[in-house]
């Protein structure tokens, strides 16, 4: 088994490469993180500063938060790749099977993969977050005449080394559990098909994602009471929030799809469209996974935006003629939040580009089969397009809900004793995400579709 994972290693790398990207940005943006807390910390030490630990803990702490946002969506990303590559090895691991070898020996074999996308994501990201951090110190002390140095601190490599392995050999590990299940006949299969959900476990995924979006609404909307009269609001909607948005993760697979068949039929009529809108349908957990990594990044700066906005507010009603200065460090503060957030939205656009090269992949012998029946290059390449703009404006519109949802109890919940606010989004903000969640599915399908379209007929056929 070991041999075969390690020639399956070597002829799958290349596919495993956005995977490595993704730990890589993570990596960097942990290191940057750290290292900037410690430099911060050591020229407080260096002006007097008392309480430098209470500074440092309080930053750490944000500073987690981010960090573990950017991991949930990487994580998002990775196990929707190994399940994409353990897929497309049906035949193989059915023929393991069939001579004997157990689903725990396949899984136990993915997490060879697991690590070694992770190590080397993981030197990778350090490597460039170290490199960045030395530009970032050296631009400092150019320009404002400081003293930093780069501080060189065990956990700055242990904590993205680590948290990369564990993250990537979970995400291996659950990625190729549904493979690992296959049974021996399926050697003789072609093909792999899409990853359907049972129908007993559809409606249980059904009924858990609504019973957990409905009691984090709940708790929610109790945030927005209790901060009616007290800040302390936020400690009853936080955990509203962690509930609802699992509740969305496990029924996206069940969910999603019929909003994706209706946006299906609401494009242009044509085949690209109507190809689109199959691809995206035949395989709900992987396009349920693409869609909540975009998700996920439009909801983070939604959230922040609303949440700013609605503070800006109410520190302008409660402060009035002295809310100015109040509100330029709001705008300062949100700069840094969409600093830190935009690490997720990097990783949630690998990721959308990561399905559909893999996608292209895995529907070699389909493409083949469409080409000679007469679907011509600029075709295929609209039909890439036309799946990529589909999963980008459903994750928006989810997204911008989500967002706003979010940053509303957020708000409130904090600030709400003092003056109860609507929520506001910018109209510049909300035109930036439409056009910039359509243009990275654009851009995420260009590579794909060149892939789709440079498939030779025949070659594609001819059986595996």
């Amino acid at each position: 088994m070991k041999i075969w994972a390690l020639r399956e290693l070597r002829e799958s790398a290349g596919r495993y490469s956005a995977s490595v990207a993704v730990v890589a940005v993570v990596s960097a943006f942990a290191v940057l993180l750290l290292e900037t807390i410690a430099v911060f910390g050591a020229a407080l030490r260096q002006a007097g500063f008392d309480g430098v630990e209470s500074v440092q803990a309080g930053l750490l702490s944000v500073g987690v938060v981010f960090l573990g946002i950017a991991v949930l969506v990487a994580a998002i990303v990775i196990s929707n790749t190994f399940s994409m590559v353990y897929a497309g090895r049906v035949r193989d691991i059915a023929l393991l099977r069939l001579v004997g070898a157990t689903g725990a020996q396949v899984r136990r074999t993915s997490l060879l993969d697991g690590a070694a996308v992770g190590l080397a994501g993981a030197v990778l990201g350090i490597a460039a977050g170290a490199l960045l951090s030395i530009a970032g110190i050296s631009a400092i002390n150019a320009s404002a005449g400081a003293e930093l140095a780069f501080l060189i601190e065990p956990q700055i490599v242990l904590v993205p080394l680590l948290g990369s392995l564990l993250a990537t050999i979970g995400a291996s590990y659950a990625g190729s559990r549904t493979v690992s299940r296959v049974a021996p006949g399926e050697a003789g299969r072609s093909m792999p098909e899409g990853q359907r959900i049972p129908e007993r476990a559809s409606r249980v995924r059904v009924v858990v994602g609504i019973v957990l979006f409905a009691l984090g609404t709940g708790l929610l909307l109790l945030g927005v009471a209790v901060g009616a009269v007290s800040p302390f609001g936020i400690l009853v909607a936080f955990p509203g929030g962690v509930l609802s948005i699992i509740g969305v993760i496990v029924g996206a697979p069940v969910l999603l799809p019929p909003v994706l068949a209706l946006g299906a039929r609401l494009m242009p009529r044509g085949a690209a469209a109507r190809l689109a809108g199959a691809n995206l349908r035949h395989d709900p957990v992987r396009t349920a996974r693409t869609v909540l990594a975009m998700v996920i990044g439009v909801t983070l700066l939604t959230m922040f935006t609303v949440a700013g906005q609605m503070f800006i507010a109410s520190t302008r009603d409660y402060l009035g003629d002295e809310a100015a200065g109040v509100s330029e460090v709001i705008d300062g503060l949100l700069t840094a939040v969409y600093v830190l957030t935009s690490f997720s939205v990097i990783v949630a656009a690998i990721g959308l580009g990561s399905t559909l090269s893999m996608s292209v992949l895995q529907r070699r012998r389909e493409l083949g089969v469409l080409r000679a029946l007469g679907l011509t290059t600029r075709q295929s390449r609209g039909m890439l397009l036309a799946e990529s703009l589909l999963i980008s404006a459903v994750g928006i519109v989810v997204g911008l809900a989500l967002g706003i949802g979010y940053g509303f109890v957020g708000a409130n919940s904090v600030l709400g004793s003092q003056s109860f606010q609507l929520p506001s989004v910018p109209p510049p903000f909300l035109l930036a995400v439409i056009a910039g969640g359509l243009a990275f599915g654009a851009i995420a399908s260009l590579a794909p579709g060149v892939r789709a379209s440079r498939i030779p007929p025949a070659e594609a056929l001819r059986e595996a």
